[in-house]
């Protein structure tokens, strides 16, 4: 497989043109929001070790720890026993939030698969008995979500991942002694393939694998990275893959960089994490990840909970934008979803129900930045998201010439239609100085 493709000819390392690549894209363009689940071992510890309690990301726990695989394996899997129930569960939760797609963690960092691998033991048949990955798959589908696996290239687990070699994370990089004696890198990405194509061969269509996560002294090749996206894309020829397989900006300090950086040779989509981006960049297909509280994992102890206001607006921000919003939950050992998180999903989803059609397949904002909101465009719709009431009660758009124009707010479909009249190339629409809605009240303006 090339390392390189011909952008100027617009076309991937997998022979795909610009028409092909955008009918397989076409789904989650238009999708905008999806849920994002983190669910291991680690979610039994709760973000509590040995009496102290961590902050930050807690499903990295064993490496803040530094606790070996052994004793990891010992203490954690008793622990772990879900729910009979909680595939189902996640999957009407995010159907209720009105969310299109799922991706959860097929595998962290910790390197405890949650499918049935016939290359290791630490996985949750061997432990439970369960395909949890076969539950899950099937209840979303049920829903009629699309499907994603995260899967983690790091594996603290495996014996033959380095511990000092990459730069990456290992829980054994600080302690004393050769821990890297013995280990051969290649065994280790024999083992990462294998377990890859247990998940693109055994359960159906997957609709997005989701890799973490590469930094430049350890990608691409480290991992065989083309073999792997053509394997993959071998089983999945309708697969979406984001590109961290490979090195790119650093993932909170510069999103805007991973937009301008971005190489579809190298995956299909980039993912700035915990921000969203100051603008879109057109042609470039990204998605921000977000956890609702301040971990990806499900801590006992972290309740920074983002209010629904903030998780609805950047929900609105991203697809002005013209990015997808991947919003997390961290679920308890059990698979149950915190009530924080439940309660935020459904009032997202109460909001989704009256003004989803200014999310769903939009496009972003062709006008510019306006001071009361966010704008993004269907069609001859555009979108008109107010955070906040003008002062004037008024605001105004370009008029296209031609164009006769109508306006109503979006939530209220059968509402009387807005004051509406074009001056001076500007269509002026009175929206009141108090709006319906306080988190985002959304007026659509057409063009006849």
């Amino acid at each position: 497989m090339a390392s390189a493709c011909l952008a100027a000819l617009a076309v991937q390392c997998l022979g795909e043109t610009t028409a092909e690549r955008d009918t397989r894209m076409k789904w989650w363009r238009e999708a905008r929001f999806g849920l994002f689940v983190h669910w291991g071992l680690y979610s039994g510890a709760a973000g509590e070790w040995d009496g102290r309690k961590y902050g930050g990301g807690v499903e990295w726990i064993q490496h803040y720890a530094g606790v070996p695989t052994a004793e990891y394996g010992r203490r954690m899997i008793p622990r772990f026993k879900p729910n009979p129930d909680f595939a189902r569960q996640w999957a009407a939760l995010a159907k209720e939030a009105g969310m299109k797609y799922l991706v959860f963690t097929s595998k962290h960092h910790e390197g405890f698969a949650l499918h049935n691998s016939a290359v290791t033991d630490f996985d949750a048949y061997d432990v439970t008995g369960r395909d949890l990955v076969k539950e899950i798959s099937e209840a979303v589908r049920a829903q009629g979500l699309k499907l994603g696996y995260y899967h983690s290239v790091i594996d603290w687990h495996h014996p033959d991942f380095p511990v000092r070699g990459t730069g990456l994370p290992h829980p054994l990089q600080k302690a004393e002694g050769d821990h890297d004696q013995g280990r051969v890198l290649k065994r280790y990405q024999d083992y990462l393939h294998a377990q890859a194509l247990e998940l693109v061969s055994h359960y159906g269509q997957v609709d997005v694998l989701w890799w973490d996560y590469s930094k430049p002294q350890a990608e691409g090749e480290t991992w065989r990275a083309n073999e792997l996206m053509a394997m993959v894309r071998k089983h999945q020829p309708n697969i979406i893959m984001n590109n961290r397989l490979y090195n790119t900006p650093d993932l909170e300090k510069d999103p805007i960089g991973r937009l301008k950086n971005f190489d579809t040779s190298k995956g299909d989509f980039t993912t700035p994490e915990q921000s969203i981006p100051s603008t879109g960049i057109p042609g470039v297909d990204w998605e921000t990840c977000m956890t609702m509280n301040n971990t990806w994992g499900y801590s006992a102890h972290d309740n920074n909970w983002k209010p629904v206001s903030t998780l609805i607006r950047n929900l609105v921000d991203i697809a002005s934008k013209g990015g997808n919003y991947l919003l997390n939950v961290g679920p308890k050992v059990d698979g149950s979803v915190p009530e924080e998180s439940v309660q935020r999903l459904k009032e997202i989803g109460a909001w989704m129900r009256k003004n989803g059609e200014s999310i769903y397949a939009t496009s972003a904002n062709p006008i510019g930045a306006v001071e009361w909101g966010r704008i993004t465009v269907k069609g001859d719709q555009l979108f008109l998201h107010f955070f906040k009431a003008p002062t004037s009660g008024v605001v105004t758009v370009p008029a296209q010439a031609g164009r006769q124009y109508a306006a109503r707010f979006l939530a209220e479909k059968s509402a009387a239609a807005l004051p509406v009249k074009i001056a001076n190339g500007q269509v002026e629409i009175e929206v009141g100085t108090e709006l319906p809605d306080a988190i985002d009240t959304v007026v659509v303006l057409t063009a006849k």
